[in-house]
């Protein structure tokens, strides 16, 4: 139950319309796309290709300041799963061919976020990790 109450929080700090009305309703980029585990997001995602992992925050009221200043439409995800007693939100950002590519779109990011210090994932690293939650952001 704990769970699911941590779940909805998310999703209303978040941003995420809770029923379809709400969702189509919207032209809000923040608002979510849905809810799934790891490999229904990123089971069809080529593991060679790249990702960002822009923070990892145990505060789930952070998590849409920080993805209200990631611009473009590149996909978001906030994955969140609950490690050494605390909940765990991470913001990961976007799908690029090489780690290069990545890097250059850190280097355009905004301060702010560049000071939380996002790094380049392979989505094979991001597919393995079986034990999260995943909210689809845009």
């Amino acid at each position: 139950m704990r769970n699911v109450i941590i779940l909805v929080t998310l999703l209303f700090l978040s941003g995420c319309a809770t029923n379809e009305a709400e969702n189509s309703a919207s032209n809000d980029s923040s608002q979510c796309v849905g809810v799934m585990t790891t490999t229904e997001a990123y089971g069809h995602m080529d593991p060679a290709r790249f990702t960002i992992q822009i923070l990892a925050i145990s505060q789930e009221r952070d998590v849409r300041d920080y993805i209200s200043e990631i611009k473009g439409q590149d996909p978001i995800w906030v994955n969140w799963k609950r490690s050494r007693g605390q909940n765990w939100y991470a913001v990961i950002y976007g799908d690029f061919a090489t780690k290069d590519e990545a890097k250059r779109v850190i280097d355009g990011l905004s301060f702010n976020i560049r000071q939380q210090g996002p790094f380049v994932r392979s989505f094979a690293d991001v597919q393995s990790d079986k034990k999260t939650d995943v909210f689809r952001m845009r």
